[in-house]
């Protein structure tokens, strides 16, 4: 189905049947050129503007600790290294369908499947990207700021509003 914005194509996500994903031309999840260049930036972090499969590990492995070096060239394209221009090209005519990004990136910060945001994990990973303790004031901030529906605790909804991208389409 096109939803009136440049021909994109609209589906429901498996799983999440109120959230309806931009599609691109091929039926695959639309990737802008601005939401991949806020990827991008949190791996060029020497503004580089290319990425070698060693900067992509170790930014990774902040959240996938047993990242491996084979996964990690799968990403790439297996290539020893990716522009910007590269990467966009690989994925703006993706045909992934089912496939929620934010859904699985949530998954990072929900490791025991709870369906909540792990606070200890926030405070791991500011730590592990240099950004160093979070307070348990800084952790209150944080979860004030985030908790959208004000139930205490950072859920997928929450979560999603927090995210440049995989956002739904609005009715």
């Amino acid at each position: 189905m096109a939803d009136g914005k440049k021909g994109r194509k609209v589906e429901e996500v498996k799983d999440a049947p109120t959230i309806a994903l931009p599609r691109n031309d091929k039926g695959g999840l639309l990737i802008t050129q601005e939401e991949l260049k806020v990827a991008w930036d949190f791996f060029d972090t020497n503004g580089k503007n290319k990425l070698t499969s060693s900067d992509v590990k170790k930014r990774l492995q902040t959240f996938y600790k047993d990242i491996s070096t084979r996964e990690v060239k799968f990403l790439l394209n297996n290539q020893p290294e990716i522009t910007f221009e590269e990467l966009y090209a690989l994925l703006k005519d993706n045909q992934l369908t089912n496939f929620d990004p934010v859904k699985e990136a949530f998954k990072v910060y929900d490791p025991h499947n709870t369906g909540f945001v792990d606070m200890d994990m926030i405070r791991t990973f500011f730590k592990d990207l240099g950004y160093g303790d979070i307070s348990d004031e800084d952790a209150k901030i944080i979860l004030e700021t985030a908790d959208s529906d004000k139930d205490g605790r950072i859920g997928l909804d929450d979560f999603r509003k927090m995210v440049p991208f995989g956002q739904p389409l609005e009715d």
